[in-house]
């Protein structure tokens, strides 16, 4: 079997539109359109979530046709029966996966063989049937020599942080002297990582001894704001370990995350990777993806 890689090739979709409008609504917030845009486009509301979901389909569909195993393929797109969907690679505010729902086409309009149902979380009715579900798309995050791998697990060297007066200081001052403080350190750093795992582009790499180095916002008193940043370091290449952190009003690479936070995932992850370096993104205004020098320095 071979999917169209175009949406509306595929698929009859209707009110298209109105379903980018209930799939923003849906989705974790971003900023939909651009700030200043260059050129004028039908879709005033959410141009650049058409622009990604458009993409994403493209991407999933190729990865698909490409698959030469069955079971690996269905991990891009699900096409069974009565049903297909993707996974969108956007999720809720509860981080539940959004996907895209087709039912098989029976309406006499159209001669296309399905009919673009809508975007549903992973809960939704829709797709009690499907199983498993397509896994989140993929993206390889090398460029420049920088490699960060969000499935990889963080090894967190508690006793190194919690050990030194330094780092310690860089903690909030409301659980510094808490008893489960190394415990809540482990777990908010793993909810980073999962958060990472949706957002990638919320880790930024920076350079520091000629080695290549990461940094993961960890929020540890609001689950909206980080309080530090944790240094990982690559090990073995199979994981990271988490040496220290630096506090959010320490300036630098901790301080940047404020304007950080405020950068829209998806949209930045497509949209950013076309930029240049010395580029700005027509979204977050931030820099070119990757660029640790003009970020982090």
């Amino acid at each position: 079997m071979t999917l169209l890689p175009d949406l509306f090739s595929f698929a009859y979709v209707p009110s298209w539109y109105c379903q980018l409008d209930e799939l923003a609504e849906l989705a974790r917030p971003e900023p939909w359109r651009f700030r200043e845009p260059i050129f004028s486009t039908k879709n005033q509301d959410t141009p650049i979530l058409e622009r990604y979901i458009h993409a994403i389909f493209k991407k999933q569909a190729i990865d698909f046709n490409e698959e030469k195993n069955p079971e690996k393929a269905a991990q891009y797109f699900h096409v069974e029966n009565e049903y297909a969907c993707f996974h969108t690679g956007l999720y809720t505010a509860r981080y539940k996966a959004i996907y895209g729902c087709f039912d098989r086409n029976k309406r006499q309009a159209s001669m296309l063989d399905w009919y673009f149902r809508g975007f549903a979380d992973e809960m939704s009715p829709w797709l009690k049937y499907v199983s498993p579900l397509p896994t989140r798309p993929s993206y390889d995050m090398t460029q420049q020599g920088v490699n960060y791998n969000p499935e990889w697990p963080i090894r967190v060297n508690v006793d190194h942080i919690l050990g030194d007066e330094e780092n310690l200081s860089r903690l909030p001052a409301g659980i510094r002297s808490a008893r489960n403080l190394p415990l809540l350190l482990e777990t908010a750093v793993e909810l980073a990582r999962r958060k990472a795992v949706i957002e990638p582009g919320i880790v930024v790499p920076q350079g520091y001894q000629g080695r290549v180095q990461y940094l993961l916002p960890v929020c540890l008193t609001d689950m909206e704001t980080p309080d530090l940043a944790m240094t990982l370091e690559e090990r073995d290449g199979n994981g990271f370990a988490g040496q220290k952190g630096g506090d959010r009003n320490a300036g630098g690479c901790a301080g940047a995350f404020e304007n950080r936070a405020d950068a829209p995932a998806a949209a930045c992850q497509i949209l950013r990777e076309e930029i240049p370096g010395d580029g700005e993104c027509g979204v977050c205004g931030q820099p070119g993806a990757w660029d640790v020098s003009i970020l982090w320095s």
